[in-house]
């Protein structure tokens, strides 16, 4: 059996396009998804749909995980993409055990009106009222992820540079975790004022003065324990590590785009000897040891779904139809004060 449907394809650099294509039923061992939600990453996604992803340009050698332009690139026009879908199982292949016909789940799919799925890929929603919040599951492993990864002790002095979805996230995270201060930093007023209603003890407008030296301020000279970064932007990197405190720690949790001009490691990085952490979401922290696996941090940022559904729900300022997606994306892309999480429609 195959049924008609419409997907998303990234055609260009900024350039999206909905087709309508075929389809065919599950095999053994997959489900068919009718999705109801899907949401647009504001980072890794838009690098990702600006065409800034080194994939675009480079390949990654498997074995020796080294990218290179050597041999052409992983990806090429046009593609698929989107990797935050919420809908109900369809269709069950051969085989499949653990889900029912019409569960609420998570996947890992790109944009469109359906997908074919490996049914041991999803992830049961359960009894969510509200399968909007479901799309906040991936934004969320990455956030607690980048928590596991910092290993903040109670009573530290935290900073969180950039206040989108991840970072709001992080800090409500933090606020459960017993962390003394919790310093966030946005340009946007909208999100700082989010984050104060999320836990924040402080929120600056890195606009307004040197971070690093307020922070210094505000911890007795000492500077942060750890710092946070999830702006993804270069400049925000780089004071991230001037604010970072001796033998403190950075974790750059975000895909970074463009140049590093602003980068410097001559004078805070050599002397103060912050260590920086990539916190991907694809495995965990090494030290947490044997006791921690994907499959654990996955449950229960599932778990912090349900808890933190109200505020979740207050992430989401824009919703668009399937055919109206270029309009999602590029309201993401201009970088508008009242944009926070986008979600593509298909009811």
């Amino acid at each position: 059996m195959s049924l008609s449907t419409q997907s998303l394809y990234f055609t260009g650099p900024r350039a999206v396009e909905i087709r309508t294509e075929t389809l065919d039923g599950p095999g053994a061992g997959q489900v068919l998804l009718d999705l109801t939600v899907s949401g647009i990453s504001a980072g890794t996604e838009l690098n990702v749909f600006r065409g800034l992803a080194p994939q675009w340009r480079q390949s990654m050698d498997p074995k020796t995980r080294l990218f290179s332009d050597a041999h052409g690139s992983d990806w090429s026009w046009p593609a698929r993409y989107g990797y935050a879908a919420v809908g109900r199982v369809a269709e069950l292949g051969r085989d499949v055990r653990s889900l029912a016909k019409d569960d609420l789940v998570f996947a890992y799919v790109p944009h469109g009106r359906h997908a074919l799925v490996d049914a041991n890929a999803v992830v049961p929603l359960g009894e969510l009222e509200d399968a909007e919040i479901g799309v906040f599951f991936a934004n969320l492993n990455t956030a607690y992820n980048g928590i596991l990864d910092a290993n903040i002790p109670l009573g530290a002095d935290v900073v969180v540079s950039g206040l989108g979805v991840i970072g709001q996230m992080v800090v409500r995270l933090l606020a459960r975790n017993g962390a003394r201060q919790i310093i966030a930093l946005d340009t946007i007023a909208q999100r700082r004022d989010l984050a104060l209603a999320g836990g924040a003890t402080t929120v600056l407008d890195p606009r307004e003065g040197p971070v690093a030296e307020r922070v210094r301020d505000l911890t007795e000279g000492r500077g942060a324990d750890t710092v946070i970064e999830v702006s993804g932007a270069a400049p925000a990197l780089n004071e991230a590590i001037r604010t970072a405190g001796f033998n403190g720690t950075v974790i750059a949790m975000s895909w970074y785009g463009g140049t590093f001009e602003s980068l410097s490691l001559s004078g805070e990085f050599h002397h103060n000897r912050p260590r920086i952490i990539s916190s991907q979401v694809g495995s965990v922290n090494p030290f947490l040891g044997p006791l921690w696996s994907v499959s654990r941090r996955g449950r229960i940022a599932r778990e912090y779904l349900d808890s933190l559904a109200p505020d979740l729900k207050g992430f989401i300022t824009h919703r668009v139809p399937l055919a109206e997606a270029g309009r999602g994306y590029n309201l993401l892309d201009q970088g508008s004060p009242d944009v926070m999480q986008v979600l593509i429609d298909y009811r």
